[in-house]
């Protein structure tokens, strides 16, 4: 194959770099992500993933590239898993969440700026990850989820990651990812703490309807990039068959203590 012998001939320190996948690219007019998914499939690494090796191999890489992720909910937690879940490689993310940037999100939503204020969540979300990760294959759906009615968008997901911030629909979401056998990766935060599982129902960590307990917390920046690297942890060990978390987690960034439940 002309394009693979092109790449092979071209490897900065044997990796794929970027500057010889935009000359492939141009020479045999293919898209970033086909060039990528060559690579891979043939043992070669991209140069941007360099520094996951010895944690990911490049076998897991390409696992990763192949699967797809839908976030619910683009605010502090989805906007910075998200951003980790492209930057490691996942290879199609969609993004659900027809709320909108606000001033009061400016202390701790990702990609929140002044600049993006009155803007979709998950259209900037989709902007900026796009410049990320080229290869990434991300869809922004403007809207807030609601079940069975959407369950269409959720169907050819790989694994669904809870980022939003309604209990009710919190645990609708995790019941209807348990029923059809869907991976679902929970997070919550309020004030100095966080909540964690994976594939639960969510009944042991919400007894009682009503809101968050952020409402009444608040939602400092540290405890949001706490969550979400704990959420992007258990989504690629989930994707990559890796042990995951079997019970409820609570973090402590207070006194700084990691509990399990």
């Amino acid at each position: 194959m002309k394009q693979l012998d092109f790449i092979k001939a071209h490897l900065d320190e044997e990796f794929l770099s970027l500057k010889t996948t935009f000359q492939a690219m141009e020479l045999f007019t293919c898209t970033f992500k086909e060039i990528e998914s060559l690579a891979l499939q043939n043992g070669i690494l991209p140069l941007r993933y360099k520094r996951n090796q010895k944690t990911i191999s490049t076998q897991e890489q390409y696992t990763l590239f192949q699967s797809h992720v839908v976030i619910v909910g683009c605010g502090g937690l989805g906007g910075f898993v998200a951003e980790m879940l492209t930057r490691i490689g996942v290879g199609h993310l969609t993004l659900i969440d027809g709320d909108v940037f606000e001033e009061h999100n400016l202390n701790r939503q990702n990609f929140s700026s002044i600049h993006t204020l009155g803007r979709k969540k998950a259209d900037v979300l989709a902007e900026k990850l796009r410049e990320i990760n080229p290869a990434l294959e991300v869809k922004s759906l403007s809207l807030f989820l609601s079940l069975p009615k959407d369950e269409s968008l959720l169907e050819e997901a790989h694994l669904i990651v809870d980022a939003l911030d309604n209990p009710t629909m919190k645990c609708a979401l995790a019941s209807w990812a348990k029923e059809h056998e869907k991976p679902f990766v929970h997070g919550a935060i309020a004030g100095y703490y966080a909540q964690f599982s994976s594939c639960s129902t969510l009944e042991n960590l919400y007894r009682t309807q009503g809101d968050g307990a952020e409402k009444t917390s608040g939602n400092p920046s540290f405890t949001v990039c706490f969550a979400a690297s704990i959420q992007s942890a258990e989504v690629v060990k989930l994707l990559l068959g890796k042990p995951h978390l079997t019970q409820s987690l609570m973090g402590d960034l207070w006194e700084y203590e990691l509990t399990l439940i």
